[in-house]
């Protein structure tokens, strides 16, 4: 009888321990989240949401530019305005898809499986959409020399002006595929 009530008040004790470990642990982690620590996850919402905001800043200016340019040529100002807005637009949807998808991973408690598989999945549309968006960056590139009837020093211009963007865009990628593969590895 001894050894039962022995039993007893040692489970009854590596239970208090372990209630005790588990409010120890909430606090820990209430702690970490207070600092100014970031989580991969966080990293790549702001990287979206920074995207998403120069994406919208492009829409009020390439919408002032085109209708109020007077340099624009008329035949091509409408056109111009529309594609220009609508590429955007669609750049701004696609990324507040992928920033969505992102913040409303719970990499807390999901398995580590299942948060690499996200990331993954995520990191394929990301790519999927810079296939689809370079034939319409081009497209918006070829309408806007159109539209500002393309002399050699707009051409100039636009060449330094893509080639400073595509050294940036590289840039952003790699970034972004480094927190990718950090989501990848549970970070």
């Amino acid at each position: 009888m001894d050894n039962i009530e022995d039993l007893k008040i040692m489970w009854q004790d590596l239970n208090q321990r372990l209630s005790h470990l588990e409010s120890e642990n909430r606090m820990l982690m209430q702690n970490i989240m207070k600092t100014n620590y970031k989580t991969t996850q966080e990293k790549l919402v702001n990287k979206y949401g920074v995207f998403i905001a120069v994406e919208f800043i492009m829409i009020c200016f390439m919408t002032l530019f085109f209708i109020f340019n007077p340099e624009v040529n008329e035949k091509y100002r409408i056109s111009a305005l529309i594609y220009w807005d609508a590429f955007f637009m669609i750049e701004v949807l696609f990324d507040f898809y992928l920033l969505y998808r992102i913040k409303t991973m719970d990499v807390f408690n999901s398995t580590i499986k299942d948060v690499a598989s996200r990331a993954a999945s995520n990191w394929r549309l990301h790519k999927m959409g810079i296939v689809i968006g370079l034939p319409l960056a081009f497209g918006a590139i070829l309408l806007f020399a159109l539209a500002l009837n393309a002399n050699e020093f707009t051409i100039m211009g636009m060449i330094v002006g893509g080639l400073i963007g595509f050294i940036i865009g590289i840039q952003q990628l790699l970034k972004f595929r480094s927190y990718y593969n950090l989501l990848q590895t549970n970070d």
